[in-house]
């Protein structure tokens, strides 16, 4: 591993005063062994000479002051102060953080009056941290241009810009450039995350899919009895089975072929491969692959136009709060439809009473208790186990995800609904992998509309 040059140590020294200085820290570095390791590191007296003269130099350019040991130890430095910081970055060939700052806010200033509050409150409180030598969003003031960009790509964002854009076509639309978002991407993310409405995500992949922001569409993966205008080309997808998966943006209309049974959401693949060759229907089936990417989003407003107003409507996901999003991201796509919940809503065995109270003493789960059973018996004689109607909520479930599932229980809609079906029956997570698949016709289930359940820590 090769050592530092003079030059390098004595320049690592003055930009690591320069940057204390600027972050409003001690106005000095002392040269000792943990402050200054690389300076003890120079092998021989003529490297510190070299050292020194290039300190000295900075010191007549009337950046620094250098302190020297007295008597004996006359030739030893033992702190380098600043003098003059503007001095001190001329002489480097560096900008000083407000300099730098500077220039980011010529570059957004016009632009962030019109962007939202909560994006000019993340833009404030980041040029607050460049202002003074920080790298917020882990991007450095001096990286003025790739400040800027971030800052326009999330307006842009905000604003609805990439909708019908592809990532690459999003980059050239907004900053002339197909790959000009793809380092952009980690701090874009983390910024996005800004918005109340969209804090909730707790990843990239996710939340870009919700916007749109990835490079191509995922692919469309449908079965059933319609007729797709394919990019000019008519194709009846009737007979062509277990499934057919396309490029969801060539759709260009969809027409019903014959009478059909129902309309099925599957959020994951594998359980959407399952259900294609096990349940033997006309129902028209469809896998989100998670979170409904918008071009998805628009073959579903169009199915959910084409299709008989009774037409009954199914979505089958995880039993999570991804899963709870998804499926209230179909059912306000599906505005003419009611949109029901298949297969979520199975319920866990309820375990031993004993059991249940031990593990929500230890605080392994939390549990719900029913409107009506809410009052225990208390005072002597009374059992430590929870009330008959007392359910503790299965294992899986985080305190911050319980908290989740009833904010969203308290709202109205599917998710509302689904949330506190899942709160009154005591359901655990499950992933839908987990369950055989089955016609929603055989036994379909309707949300459950009662008050939310008291949570019980």
């Amino acid at each position: 591993m090769s050592r530092e040059t003079p030059a390098q140590v004595a320049r690592a020294l003055l930009l690591k005063l320069l940057a204390q200085v600027d972050r409003g820290g001690r106005d000095s570095v002392p040269i000792g062994e943990r402050s200054a390791h690389a300076y003890f590191a120079l092998r021989d007296l003529g490297e510190g000479d070299a050292l020194h003269a290039l300190l000295e130099s900075a010191q007549a350019a009337g950046g620094v002051t250098l302190e020297w040991g007295r008597g004996a130890a006359a030739q030893d430095l033992r702190r380098i102060r600043i003098r003059d910081p503007d001095q001190l970055a001329a002489w480097l060939g560096v900008s000083r953080a407000a300099t730098q700052a500077r220039a980011i806010l010529q570059g957004l200033e016009s632009l962030m009056t019109e962007a939202p509050g909560w994006l000019r409150d993340a833009y404030a409180d980041a040029l607050r941290q460049w202002r003074r030598g920080g790298a917020p969003y882990r991007i450095p003031g001096a990286d003025t241009a790739r400040a800027v960009n971030l800052f326009k790509a999330a307006r842009a964002v905000a604003a609805g810009e990439q909708k019908g854009l592809d990532l690459r076509c999003f980059g050239v639309h907004l900053l002339g450039d197909p790959k000009a978002l793809d380092t952009l991407l980690d701090p874009l993310g983390t910024l996005l995350r800004r918005n109340p409405d969209w804090s909730s995500w707790e990843d990239d992949t996710g939340l870009f899919r919700a916007l749109g922001l990835e490079k191509f569409p995922p692919p469309l993966f449908i079965k059933g009895p319609l007729v797709l205008d394919y990019d000019g080309v008519i194709w009846d997808l009737q007979p062509l089975r277990p499934f057919v998966a396309l490029s969801p943006d060539a759709v260009r209309g969809i027409q019903v072929n014959t009478q059909v049974p129902y309309l099925m959401t599957i959020e994951n693949l594998a359980s959407f491969q399952r259900q294609v060759r096990e349940v033997e229907d006309h129902g028209v089936v469809i896998c989100t692959a998670g979170y409904p990417a918008p071009a998805l989003v628009r073959i579903l407003n169009w199915l959910d136009q084409v299709l008989p107003a009774d037409c009954p409507c199914y979505h089958w996901g995880d039993r999570d709060l991804g899963g709870l999003r998804t499926y209230d991201r179909v059912a306000a796509t599906c505005g003419h439809h009611r949109v029901l919940p298949h297969l979520m809503t199975v319920p866990d065995p309820i375990p031993d009473p004993e059991e249940a109270a031990s593990l929500v003493r230890r605080g392994q789960v939390a549990g719900v208790m029913p409107e009506a059973s809410r009052r225990s018996p208390t005072g002597p004689g009374s059992s430590s186990s929870p009330h008959p109607g007392f359910r503790p909520l299965g294992r899986g479930w985080t305190r911050d995800e319980l908290r989740a599932l009833v904010q969203t229980g308290a709202t109205k809609g599917a998710a509302g609904d689904l949330a506190r079906m899942w709160l009154a029956l005591g359901l655990a997570p499950l992933e839908q992998e987990a369950l055989d698949p089955s016609s929603p016709l055989a036994a379909p289930l309707s949300p459950y509309a009662g008050p939310v359940p008291e949570v019980q820590p």
